[in-house]
């Protein structure tokens, strides 16, 4: 009696995929222009925060750890002569120019400044920051804020989480990053994005930009991969030069 072969059940689509959008890039990109608090995350060196400038050149950016403290981003006051005067930090100046305000890493801040931004990242009409003078400061008609992480959001508390409009999952380079690279030498952007068909075996992009930014400055390809890729740099060119690519 021959065995049964029970067929795979397909692939689960990827959100975006079911939503029909041709990228999670592009889904991303019409986020920036319509919701007001969104968070970024995806692996290293993909283009997350390349994204939020190119949304936002007016933004003030901050990478966020657990040193950083929440004086420093509201504000505080400095001595002066005999005096002391108001200094105001980043958060409180993109929330009183209306300006974007980028947070990279934001899941490495410290509970202290988590707990801050829960009031920044309030809707528009309770969103607010009291000072130490007592007085409160809302947020001026366009400022928002792009939060990016290396981390899925299920990593940061619950309350911060629920106050973002989307999470945006980008699991691979940015199609103007492998357009760079290819641009650089030919073959070189599809390698990347298809690295990333395997994510243990995926090429990091900022080496990659580094070994193509040795490779024009005149050096030779093993020399560049070994400062690039370091203990990987055999198998990368090896990989590499069994797509073809003339390095």
């Amino acid at each position: 009696m021959k065995s049964e072969t029970k067929a795979k059940p397909p692939a689960k689509q990827a959100s975006w995929q079911w939503a029909g959008v041709d990228s999670p890039w592009t889904l991303a990109e019409k986020a920036l222009g319509r919701l007001g608090r969104i968070y970024l995350w995806g692996p290293p060196g993909v283009g997350k925060s390349f994204l939020a400038a190119k949304a936002a050149p007016n933004r003030f950016q901050l990478t966020l750890s657990d040193d950083h403290t929440v004086q420093e981003l509201m504000g505080h006051y400095v001595p002066d002569g005999t005096v002391f005067r108001w200094h105001e930090g980043p958060v409180c100046q993109a929330f009183r120019e209306g300006c974007p305000l980028v947070l990279n890493e934001i899941g490495r801040a410290s509970a202290a400044v988590q707990d801050f931004l829960l009031g920044v990242l309030d809707s528009h009409d309770v969103a607010r920051i009291t000072l130490p003078s007592g007085a409160h400061l809302r947020p001026s008609p366009g400022f928002s804020v792009i939060a990016t992480s290396n981390s899925p959001p299920d990593e940061l508390e619950a309350a911060l989480r629920s106050r973002f409009e989307a999470e945006i999952h980008v699991g691979r380079p940015h199609p103007d990053l492998c357009a760079l690279l290819e641009a650089e030498l030919p073959g070189l952007g599809e390698a990347l994005d298809d690295s990333f068909n395997d994510p243990e075996r995926a090429l990091d992009p900022r080496r990659l930009l580094s070994f193509a930014g040795l490779r024009r400055a005149n050096l030779p390809a093993r020399e560049a991969a070994c400062l690039a890729f370091g203990e990987r740099a055999p198998d990368v060119i090896a990989a590499l030069s069994a797509r073809g690519l003339k390095l």
